[in-house]
């Protein structure tokens, strides 16, 4: 399936209820020479560790999370961080990668002097998260990986082989679990109407997610194995992911917890009445001194 321009709109989801927090500070910070936004509602305290907020493909802070944001916000510290092209985030030369991801995000926390965060990734931003933990261990202090995957090998078959044939159709079935026309129309909108680089930076970004999906990223079994951070993974009982592989997930990470959700697809989980609960759970149960 493809989009206006040409794009495949490879994990592209339904934007949610969009809600900008009061007592909040947005600000850019340079990394290795371009910018990244982000926002902190609450007041930084060493003794007191923030959620740091992943949003999704194609997506920003808002769209992701901002249905849920109040209850977040409500007995912790917040930090959302906008990936490049995503949101107020500028496109830069960069690709769209894990790493970089990583480097972005991670730059971000050191600019704030923040050590630790309770990760909440969603579908990309689960990806990103389940990167931290790998890789930067230290830096998680729990991990809510939502419709997230450990390859593209997680993904069902069609929507697999889409990334990486954009000329591939899907079936029926597998369309109806995708945005529609008309949603991936608004998010593209959305995204130009953010971003200091309009429509250019958007059909930039896109282009960037669709080669990022579609390449060859992921994590090794032993890899995951050795997370020692406290994880959550939460899938919708139809989403795009195989739900065997959310089984896989949770039996290779040591002590996960899995929340299959009924009758929920890849696009409408964020808006899943129970999800705010679940994550502040996992929060709530996890040792300050761990990992």
């Amino acid at each position: 399936m493809s989009g206006a321009s040409g794009m495949n709109p490879a994990a592209l989801l339904t934007p949610g209820v969009l809600t900008m927090p009061a007592a909040s500070l947005a600000e850019t910070v340079t990394i290795e020479g371009h910018e990244v936004w982000y926002r902190v509602q609450g007041q930084l305290s060493p003794d007191r560790i923030p959620i740091l907020l992943l949003h999704g493909g194609a997506m920003h802070l808002d769209s992701t999370f901002g249905q849920m944001l109040p209850a977040l916000a409500a007995d912790h510290v917040v930090i959302g961080v906008e990936q490049q092209g995503h949101g107020h985030t500028p496109i830069n030369d960069q690709p769209i990668t894990l790493a970089t991801m990583r480097a972005d995000t991670l730059g971000v926390l050191d600019a704030l002097g923040v050590q630790r965060a309770h990760v909440v990734g969603f579908s990309a931003g689960g990806m990103l998260g389940l990167e931290l933990a790998v890789n930067a261990p230290r830096r998680v202090a729990s991990l809510t990986a939502i419709s997230a995957s450990q390859n593209l090998g997680g993904f069902l078959p069609e929507f697999a082989r889409m990334n990486r044939d954009p000329s591939f159709q899907l079936s029926p079935p597998m369309a109806a679990l995708m945005p529609s026309t008309q949603e991936f129309a608004q998010m593209r909108q959305d995204v130009a109407d953010l971003n200091p680089g309009g429509v250019a930076a958007a059909d930039q970004m896109f282009a960037k997610m669709s080669a990022f999906i579609g390449g060859d990223w992921g994590w090794r079994d032993d890899q995951l194995a050795a997370i020692a951070a406290p994880v959550l993974i939460v899938q919708g009982d139809t989403d795009f992911i195989r739900r065997d592989h959310a089984l896989h997930l949770a039996a290779t990470i040591p002590g996960s917890w899995l929340a299959i959700l009924p009758d929920t697809t890849h696009n409408r989980i964020m808006q899943h009445p129970a999800l705010p609960g679940m994550i502040l759970h996992r929060i709530a149960t996890t040792s300050p001194e761990a990992p």
